[in-house]
């Protein structure tokens, strides 16, 4: 059946969305992570600390920030970005109408790896640096052409992103500047590219080391923290403080800077995610979820075949995360992020060409009940979280 036959409007849509998101509401939805949660307490009140943008922001903004205001701003992003994702992953990708690519869409907006994991880790700085994300490609499709100006108004962007979250360096900058080359490879401007890069990981080298809390011991800022965000608040409101958030802001890559922040990040890394617990969660997500490793293997590998260099170059960038793995042990996060990155690669190019549309047609068709497959997983196994297997997992297991 075609699905032109379906006649979907705008309001069908509408309805598609709604459902869609509501059942995955229901499905992953959860409290805001302490850890999450207390990253929104750090600001420039008192000297310049990494991740403080979004404090700093509610600090101005609020007189008094509380679980409840972070909660609510929260869910407006998680909205923005699901509205964009269903944009993408629906509106644009289906313009010209196949049940075959209709399938897909479902399949990639349903997965545990995209708005599953979003909506189970609400809050976190990933989702508004997704955005950001896609606001730097908009900027690039429309000023792929004028080099200085599109080099600034990402270099405005990116630094945003940092500040947001240094980490950004791996997690989504990368999959910018490969839409970047992609859209614009000529030579006379890489010289531009590289220097925007060069001054991009200059900014992260700062932001990472004159980030660090001076003006506080760790017991000190903990304490101030709880006396000003936890203990003046009825419990509805109160910001949980999270020890292990604070240590952030105590120590590098391979330093600490405070007696009571044991680790480095590098160390932490390592001894946290590196044992048998997390190698464990690494083998469970790869297994339950193999059926969506091999489709990605399959259309890689086709459009791979029928691409130029630029295409190639820019659906290598999404892999980037996996150098996180070594800065931190958010493992299944890590995972998410290649994930997500990927799909929007996928997407991004079949608007350019339809030759990958019909690879993704001839992918659907050729395993149709794998996809079928993937969709039920999908709700079953719920959200890959963050550090520990899925849900239904872990009730299994304890």
């Amino acid at each position: 059946m075609k699905i032109e036959k379906l006649k979907l409007n705008n309001f069908h849509y509408l309805l598609i969305f709604l459902f869609l998101f509501s059942c995955l509401l229901i499905r992953a939805a959860t409290d805001m992570m302490p850890f999450v949660e207390t990253q929104y307490v750090f600001n420039y009140e008192f000297e310049f600390l990494k991740r403080g943008l979004l404090g700093e922001l509610f600090r101005l903004s609020f007189d008094k920030v509380n679980s409840q205001i972070i909660y609510i701003v929260s869910f407006f992003f998680l909205l923005i970005l699901s509205i964009y994702f269903f944009k993408i992953f629906f509106l644009d990708f289906n313009k010209e109408k196949n049940i075959h690519k209709f399938i897909f869409s479902i399949m990639v907006f349903v997965s545990p790896f995209t708005m599953q994991h979003f909506i189970f880790d609400i809050g976190r700085q990933d989702i508004i640096n997704l955005l950001i994300t896609f606001l730097s490609f908009f900027f690039i499709e429309k000023f792929h052409k004028k080099n200085l100006l599109l080099a600034f108004m990402l270099l405005l962007n990116l630094s945003l992103m940092l500040l947001i979250h240094e980490g950004s360096l791996f997690m989504f900058i990368p999959v910018i500047f490969g839409f970047w080359f992609f859209k614009n490879p000529h030579k006379d401007n890489l010289l531009i590219k590289l220097a925007l890069f060069f001054i991009i990981v200059f900014i992260t080298f700062v932001i990472s080391t004159q980030g660090l809390s001076t003006h506080f011991t760790f017991q000190e800022l903990n304490n101030y923290l709880l006396n000003r965000y936890f203990l003046p608040y009825d419990i509805d409101k109160i910001v949980f403080i999270q020890t292990s958030a604070l240590h952030v802001l105590f120590r590098d890559l391979f330093n600490t800077y405070d007696p009571f922040v044991p680790h480095s990040i590098i160390e932490d890394a390592i001894i946290n995610g590196f044992n048998i617990d997390g190698l464990i969660n690494n083998i469970i997500l790869i297994l339950l979820l193999s059926p969506a490793f091999f489709i990605v293997y399959k259309i890689y590998l086709n459009i791979l075949k029928s691409s130029d260099l630029r295409t190639k170059f820019f659906l290598i960038l999404p892999f980037s995360p996996f150098v996180l793995f070594i800065f931190g042990y958010d493992h299944m996060r890590w995972w998410s992020l290649i994930f997500t990155n990927i799909f929007i690669v996928i997407l991004f190019l079949c608007k350019e060409k339809k030759t990958y549309q019909r690879i993704i047609i001839n992918n659907v068709k050729e395993y149709k009940f794998l996809y079928y497959f993937l969709v039920l997983e999908s709700f079953l196994l719920g959200p890959v979280r963050v550090i520990g297997t899925f849900d239904v997992v872990q009730k299994i297991i304890y």
